[in-house]
């Protein structure tokens, strides 16, 4: 009876898991990168069909690889170029299968890990609206690139590389930390639920709360916590940021980076930095989710980035001079 529940769990599991992947729901990073070069793949397959006069594959392709047919298109014009001995669509098919598969294996391997965790749920991608237009001018420089001749491949050629460039620069701008892929999507969002609340206070002509704002982030970010769990959340992120426990790990984590630093003007920074984000909640908010998902260490490395300016905060409160005036000795 207990594997016949297991095994119902599973299938439940699988179902769930199928349905978010079908809205890209929580693929995470992984697919969704490979995702892009499907895209890229399907771009030169249909542009070398339509050069070897193979029109009817390539207009069915386009009208049926993105519906829920793919999968049996794929096969059958696979076993079709096979068939006519096709082997440069039989060739660019396999890649395009093999990408595709690797794209839904960590699609659904990611939801799966986060429906047994409490994690929050952000899209590292979330409010990069440039990655579409890049994506397009991609596209359009590769099949420029296919069908010119001469000098002009090269000039395309050179164009889809540097848009490739900048994809992969914004892709690792995003990706190369696990604190950057909570802070930006996150500040991103905040910055919605700030308008959302700031309209709703000049309609009702109140003051624009900030706990509200912060309430109705965080039952964003954690749907499935009560409101006494989120309420409990805040208030222990308060006391952490008006006690500042985190000073001595942030001290000795800058003395670990640069050994030479001196203390003094450091705990000098660190108190500026303290009184001018202790109204800038979301960063506290943000730095907690950072620890419950990626642990202290993660935590540390994110004020550090809040301090010396990584993260982008405006108004930062170490300024580029002071940080230039300290001793930047660091260890080899």
């Amino acid at each position: 009876m207990l594997k016949g529940m297991n095994s119902f769990s599973e299938r439940l599991e699988d179902k769930l898991a199928y349905l978010k992947a079908g809205r890209g729901e929580g693929i995470g990073p992984t697919s969704r990168v490979l995702s892009n070069v499907n895209i890229l793949v399907i771009t030169y397959l249909l542009v070398t069909l339509i050069k070897t006069h193979f029109y009817l594959p390539a207009i069915l392709i386009l009208l049926l690889g993105f519906t829920r047919f793919s999968l049996l298109s794929f096969i059958g014009f696979l076993i079709y170029f096979v068939f006519i001995h096709y082997w440069t669509g039989v060739s660019i098919m396999a890649l395009l299968g093999i990408v595709g598969w690797m794209s839904a294996w960590a699609g659904m391997n990611n939801i799966k890990k986060n429906l047994h965790n409490n994690k929050a749920k952000v899209d590292p991608f979330e409010g990069m609206t440039e990655l579409l237009f890049i994506t397009i001018f991609q596209i359009i420089f590769l099949i420029l690139a296919l069908i010119a001749s001469g000098f002009l491949i090269v000039v395309f050629g050179i164009l889809f590389a540097i848009v490739t460039l900048f994809e992969m620069s914004r892709y690792y701008y995003r990706l190369s930390s696990p604190w950057r892929q909570l802070h930006y999507p996150l500040m991103a969002r905040y910055a919605f639920f700030v308008g959302l609340q700031a309209g709703i206070a000049e309609k009702a002509e109140k003051k624009f709360d900030i706990n509200a704002t912060l309430i109705e982030f965080v039952k964003n970010i954690y749907p499935d916590w009560t409101q006494e769990e989120v309420e409990s959340f805040l208030k222990s992120v308060a006391k952490k940021m008006e006690k500042f426990t985190d000073r001595e790990d942030l001290v000795n984590a800058f003395k670990k980076d640069n050994f030479s630093l001196n203390t003094g003007k450091l705990n000098k920074v660190l108190d500026r930095f303290h009184e001018s984000f202790k109204i800038e909640n979301p960063r506290w908010v943000i730095a907690e989710i950072v620890e419950r998902d990626y642990g202290k260490d993660e935590k540390i490395k994110y004020l550090q980035s809040i301090v010396t300016g990584r993260s982008n905060v405006k108004n930062n409160p170490l300024p580029l001079a002071f940080i230039i005036g300290l001793n930047t000795h660091r260890r080899k």
